[in-house]
Order: structure tokens, then C-alpha cells, then sequence
């Protein structure tokens, strides 16, 4: 099972390789601005429950905002919209850097911020089937979700530590804003960003307002597919933002590290990403995409549940492998160096599956989704998830004040696993079982 020459040749196609490298610059840049401001918020108040908070404020705005913000993003101009975006997003960073002192400014600012990408987000992903082939849609999702971990890694792992640790949290958030703008010149060069439903080649919907606000999901409830794929991008992005949410916390009091250096268990998550990008496209085409999520969706739930259970999984590891990687002991200062691995082992599955799961699943959606309501879809499936995820958040981040962040970890993974299962089975929620395309089921 190898790379097919097809998501090579990808790259030479100039209006997706310069949309890739724009989306790639602003992921950087929000990386590094969430980090930074995820150990600002913990360094002034030591709380899960204020991280809680700065992950609500990013994801609010979808839950009310996203559906309209889809449906506009059909007929506006993607170009413009794009590059406003990414200015506007410099903008509120600046303001972040005036009012750092200040955590409730800080959220409401995430707050502004996070409303702005309910109108560019839709419409980036939605620009893809323009510039791909329907067949090539797997390879063009990895590609871009590639960019996301391009982000992560680099402005998450890399970037943000380094300058929060040498020149501070104002001049981390600065590096952002002028990441943003570099993003906005690019994606200004690219060529051929029409709207979906004005551009050519489409068809512009007539009807009432709700007919544009539940075209997505009534597209979501007519395919058993596009359903499946909605049920494991919610719950893997669930689990993703509670780890994101529990992470420095994680690393103080299981792994005995300091918070900011929680990006040893990125790296190593990172690297699991990047085979998935190589394996996800050829893996779909040969079962199936759905199959494939499934699959993904599995294994990213037991690696949920191994970091819950690392102790137990270290004495396994400890009593039955000789394994050493003396320079993390070196550098983040554990006292017990086989807990601090054991978990990096087991983030490499846990960024394996949840690539796996992103690169399948958006596929997924793109190909069910009609030229036209490719915004609106994904959206919809933006807000569904955003929503869902909003109490059990909060339910994690209090209850791991209470009973701890390894117990609560393990609950969620089984809870996860259990909500995700019974979802994909029962007939009671979602459509019936339909015959699935070639590539796609």
C-alpha cells in the first residue's frame, strides 16, 4: 500500500499548492498563538476550568454563527474573503498582545477572533473541489490537513515555546499577527477563488433563509455516510480538545513535568500524523473511506485510554521492553523517565488515528456534498461538532479538578467509544444504510 502518484502530482497544481501554502502559514500562526495563550491562562490561574474557557470561546461562535457563515461564504468572493480574514485576524491579535495582562480580555478577544474563522473556514474547504478532481478529493483533504499539522508542529512545538521561553508571551503573539499577514499575501495570489453558488459552473439555490441554514444538515441526514462521518469527526474532536484542554495539567501531575513542555507528547503525535497524510489517501481507495474512519476512530480512542492508564501501561512496557530515551529525561527534568515515554508511545497512534479520521472523514463530506453546499455542509458539521463538544468540555475540565486527570481521561475514552459505537449501529439517529460509492464506503 503506497503513495499513488496522483497526490504527488498534486503539487503541480499552482492554485492548490498556493492555497495549501497560505492555509499552512495562518495554521502556524494560530498554533502558536493557542499555545501561547493556553500557558498564559494557566500560568496566571492554574485552573482546567479557565482552559476550559479559553477552548469555549473558541468554539462558540461556530455553534451560532456557522451555519450563516457557511451559507455566506457560498455566494461571497473567496479571494477577498480569505485576505480579509487573515487581517482581520493579525488585527485582533495585536489587541490580544495590549491587553495580555488581562484573561477575560483575552477570551473575549478569542471570542472576536473565533467569529472571523466561521467565515473563512468553510469557505477554504469548500474552494477544493474546484481545484481537484472528484477522485483526487482524498489526497487534496490529506494535503490540507498535511497543513494542519505543518501548524501544529511548527508553530505549536517549535515556534511558540521557543519565543514564550526567550522573549516572552507579547512577542510570541506578535510573531502570529505577522504570520497571518504573510498568509494574506499569499492566498492574494491565488487565482480562480469563485463562489460556489455565484461562480460559474454553479447554481445559485433559490428559497428562504432556512432553506440555506439547513440545506447542510439535511444533506448530513440523507447520506448514511456523510452521518458516519459526522458521528467520528465530533467525538475525535471532542477528545482532541479536552487533551488540548487537560494537557498542561497532564504533564504536571502524571508526568511530573512542567506544562510548557507538553510539546514532547506533541512531537511524537506529529509523527504519527504524517504517516497517516502517506497511508489515508491509498487506504480509502483500497476499503473504503468510511471503513478507514472507522478504524481510526478505534485505535484514537484506546490511545485516549492508554494516556488514562500510562502507569499501567508503563510497568508493562518497563517488565517486557528495554526501552531508553535519555535526552527527554535531559531536557524536560522527569524524575520518572519511563512515564514521560510511555507517553510519547502512545501519541504517536494517538496523532496516527486522529489524521486518519480527518483526512477520511472531510473526504468523506466532500464527496457527498453537492458542488454548491460544500460550505454549508461543512459548516454544519463544524457547528454540530462544536456544540456537542460544549458540555462534555465542561464536564471534563471540573471534573478533573475533582477526581484527577488520568481517571477522567480513561472516562472519556470509554465513554467515547461507547457513544461512537452505538451511533454507527443503531438505525434510531441518522439515515438508513445506503449502497456506498467506489472510494467512499
Amino acid at each position: 500500500m503506497t503513495v499513488q502518484p496522483e497526490d504527488i502530482r498534486l503539487l503541480a497544481n499552482h492554485r492548490f499548492r498556493r492555497l495549501m501554502e497560505s492555509r499552512a502559514v495562518g495554521q502556524i500562526g494560530q498554533n502558536a498563538m493557542l499555545f501561547t495563550l493556553l500557558i498564559l491562562i494557566v500560568n496566571k490561574t492554574s485552573s482546567s476550568i479557565q482552559s476550559t474557557l479559553l477552548v469555549t470561546a473558541f468554539i462558540l461562535p461556530s455553534i451560532f454563527l456557522g451555519l450563516p457563515a457557511g451559507g455566506l461564504a457560498e455566494i461571497l468572493p473567496r479571494r477577498p474573503l480569505l485576505v480579509l480574514g487573515y487581517v482581520f485576524r493579525a488585527g485582533l491579535v495585536v489587541a490580544m498582545i495590549i491587553y495580555a495582562d488581562s484573561v477575560w480580555n483575552v477570551l473575549l478577544l478569542v471570542l472576536a477572533y473565533s467569529t472571523v474563522i466561521q467565515f473563512t473556514g468553510p469557505a477554504e474547504q469548500a474552494a477544493l473541489p474546484g481545484m481537484v478532481r472528484r477522485d483526487q478529493l482524498t489526497g487534496g483533504n490529506s494535503w490540507m490537513l498535511f497543513t494542519i499539522m505543518v501548524g501544529q508542529a511548527v508553530g505549536a512545538v517549535a515556534l511558540a515555546p521557543f519565543m514564550l521561553k526567550i522573549f516572552g508571551v507579547r512577542a510570541s503573539l506578535g510573531m502570529s499577527a505577522g504570520l497571518f499577514l504573510t498568509a494574506a499575501f499569499i492566498v492574494s495570489q491565488v487565482a480562480g477563488l469563485r463562489a460556489g453558488a455565484g461562480g460559474e459552473g454553479g447554481q445559485r439555490e433559490r428559497g428562504g433563509l432556512m432553506d440555506a441554514l439547513t440545506v447542510g444538515w439535511k444533506v448530513l441526514r440523507s447520506s448514511r455516510q456523510a452521518f458516519l462521518a459526522l458521528v467520528y469527526l465530533t467525538v475525535v474532536a471532542t477528545l482532541s480538545r479536552a487533551l488540548a484542554v487537560l494537557a498542561p495539567r497532564y504533564a504536571e501531575d502524571v508526568l511530573g513535568i512542567d506544562g510548557e513542555n507538553v510539546v514532547f507528547l506533541v512531537a511524537p503525535a506529529a509523527v504519527g500524523a504524517l504517516v497517516a497524510l502517506a497511508l489515508t489517501p491509498p487506504l480509502a481507495r483500497r476499503f473504503g473511506a468510511v471503513r478507514v474512519a472507522a478504524v481510526g476512530f478505534l485505535i484514537y480512542v484506546l490511545a485516549i485510554a492508554g494516556l488514562g492508564l500510562v502507569v499501567y501501561v508503563r510497568d508493562f512496557i518497563a517488565d517486557n521492553v528495554e526501552l531508553r530515551l535519555a535526552f527527554v529525561e535531559q531536557e524536560v527534568g522527569a524524575g520518572s523517565i519511563s512515564v514521560v515515554t510511555t507517553a510519547m508511545i502512545l501519541a504517536i497512534p494517538a496523532g496516527f488515528a486522529a489524521t486518519v479520521v480527518g483526512v477520511a472523514g472531510k473526504a468523506i463530506l466532500n464527496h457527498e456534498a453537492p458542488e454548491g453546499k460544500q460550505a454549508r455542509v461543512f459548516a454544519t458539521q463544524t457547528a454540530l461538532s462544536d456544540a456537542l463538544s460544549l458540555l462534555p468540555l465542561f464536564a471534563i475540565g471540573g471534573v478533573a479538578e475533582l477526581a484527577g486527570v488520568r481517571e477522567v481521561l480513561l472516562v472519556a475514552a470509554v465513554t467515547a467509544l461507547l457513544v461512537g459505537v452505538y451511533l454507527s449501529v443503531s438505525r434510531r439517529f441518522g439515515p438508513p444504510p445506503q449502497v456506498q460509492p467506489a472510494g467512499v464506503g
